[in-house]
């Protein structure tokens, strides 16, 4: 069974009355919002679906915590403003985008985020912390909070080394307050009247001191650990997942799910923990170092409903790295293998789930020419559509439409990533590169160029053939052959490209019109 599967099965059997059930997740725009993020999101987004296909009604929500305040300025941010410093404290929502394209640094960074969502078909509900604070929707919770705040003390407690101070607990509050006039969070609450629900605070920053009243004035938020059960009540939240530091012995889902009971009267929603997502030899992703991919630029290079597929396949606690390399290929030919065998009815019960929550116009989709192909000879040719839909078409494979989003991806995946892929032919022959070989190995080469001058027509299993058995010696060991190999296609490369790589060699030679290299090998 399907991860998200067992999940849905144990929410209807923990809720069996339940109408609706409502996921949630919950995201900073402390930065640009990088891929990892989107486990947080895609987690319960699952969940609702496998829900759904059980005949229940089930919905996902996506919190912007915009509310928060900023700690540290990104990196990519304070390279080119690196007066950005100055708003750290205020809550996100109410920074300046640095770029002055959207209302607030918040915005900019949800927008982005929120597009590649809808690129990826994520149906989602957003909350903004940001409007729902300062919009009053909370006084309530707060209040409450004030209330129980030596109760709330005393949960904390129960989960630090050091012992209760009572001098400590008197004067704990659960709330941060951003001062009216420089809307920073650098301010002591001096007093709080439980009667008249006023608040008086300091600030360290401007040094302004005053009294506000927590009903009418809503630039007040409730600390992480308080305002997060809080909103499960508020929301009716049944499903929620988050990184595996949160379900550690002390972690914040541990001391929330305290609080929400004992404070809040609000039963804990199931907690699914998940790991930790890495960019090939760079480590873990933050949005506040400026160390991510986002799931923008993951687009560029993957189809949406390959990403749905990458996180359906893994468990949530199953780590995994991204990265820019060949695995591509490997990826999209194991996602095309994978469909095709779902649709032909060969695919286990897990990944047969898999796919059908990955697939976003179900499992009808016409089958696409593999990615490995096309960055074999699109290259060659500039990625124009037109000529790659010819060379294709001389080994029988069909290009059409479908395959030009494909196409598009090939092209950002070598262009941005991959440039050493720009696979060129020389201008003239490699003179002086032949000059260096043996005997035999121009002889080898010259029996290539007379195979191909001799063949008006040849398929890539004919070609391929040859080039091994001019290669290959029998007498030499399957080892020793396969040395052999590397040394003859490094040679071909050279006097086609002038590099030690190429293009997939077969297929190269199949699909171009011979007359554009033949006099390279010519020699």
């Amino acid at each position: 069974m399907h991860w998200a599967e067992r999940l849905a099965d144990e929410l209807i059997r923990e809720n069996p009355d339940k109408d609706e059930f409502v996921c949630a997740a919950g995201t900073s725009p402390s930065g640009r919002v990088h891929i990892g993020n989107f486990r947080d999101v895609v987690t319960p987004y699952f969940v609702v679906k496998a829900l759904k296909m059980r005949g229940k009604k089930a919905k996902l929500l996506l919190s912007w915590d915009d509310f928060d305040r900023l700690r540290k300025v990104p990196k990519n941010v304070s390279e080119h403003h690196p007066d950005f410093e100055k708003y750290i404290g205020m809550p996100y929502c109410m920074i300046p985008d640095p770029d002055g394209v959207y209302s607030s640094f918040a915005e900019a960074n949800e927008k982005e985020y929120e597009k590649s969502l809808e690129e990826m078909h994520i149906d989602i509900e957003y909350r903004y912390q940001g409007r729902e604070y300062t919009s009053g929707r909370y006084v309530d919770g707060i209040i409450h909070a004030m209330h129980r705040r030596k109760d709330i003390y005393d949960i904390l407690m129960r989960y630090k080394t050091q012992d209760s101070d009572e001098g400590e607990r008197e004067t704990y509050y659960p709330i941060g307050v951003y001062c009216s006039g420089c809307k920073k969070d650098f301010t002591e609450i001096i007093s709080y009247d439980e009667n008249t629900e006023d608040v008086t605070y300091r600030c360290k920053v401007c040094g302004k001191t005053e009294t506000v009243n927590l009903r009418e004035y809503h630039m007040v938020k409730l600390a992480w650990k308080i305002d997060w059960p809080m909103r499960w009540g508020v929301e009716g939240v049944d499903f929620e997942p988050g990184g595996i530091d949160h379900a550690a012995a002390s972690g914040s889902f541990v001391v929330a799910k305290d609080i929400a009971k004992e404070i809040f009267g609000v039963k804990a929603p199931k907690f699914q923990p998940y790991g930790w997502l890495s960019i090939a030899g760079l480590g873990d992703m933050h949005s506040s170092t400026g160390n991510n991919i986002t799931p923008a630029t993951v687009l560029e290079v993957y189809e949406p409903e390959m990403v749905r597929w990458l996180f359906a396949k893994y468990a949530p606690t199953d780590g995994f790295a991204f990265n820019f390399d060949d695995t591509i290929i490997r990826h999209y030919s194991e996602f095309d293998k994978g469909l095709e065998s779902v649709k032909n009815g060969e695919a286990d019960e897990y990944n047969t789930s898999v796919y059908n929550l990955a697939m976003i116009n179900g499992l009808t989709a016409k089958s696409k020419v593999p990615f490995g192909v096309l960055a074999s000879v699109a290259p060659i040719v500039d990625f124009n559509p037109q000529s790659v839909k010819e060379i294709l078409a001389k080994i029988g494979v069909e290009f059409d439409k479908n395959d030009e989003e494909r196409l598009e991806r090939v092209k950002n995946w070598i262009t941005k990533h991959q440039p050493s892929k720009m696979y060129k032919l020389l201008d003239a022959p490699n003179v002086e590169y032949y000059q260096t070989l043996s005997d035999e190995e121009r002889s080898v080469v010259k029996k290539l160029c007379d195979f191909l001058t001799s063949h008006e027509h040849f398929t890539e299993q004919e070609v391929q053939q040859y080039i091994y058995d001019i290669i290959n010696l029998p007498e030499l060991s399957k080892k020793e052959n396969m040395a052999r190999q590397q040394r003859y296609f490094a040679i071909f490369y050279n006097l086609l490209f002038g590099t030690d790589k190429g293009p997939r060699l077969y297929l190269f030679l199949c699909a171009i019109d011979k007359n554009k290299f033949i006099k390279l090998l010519d020699i």
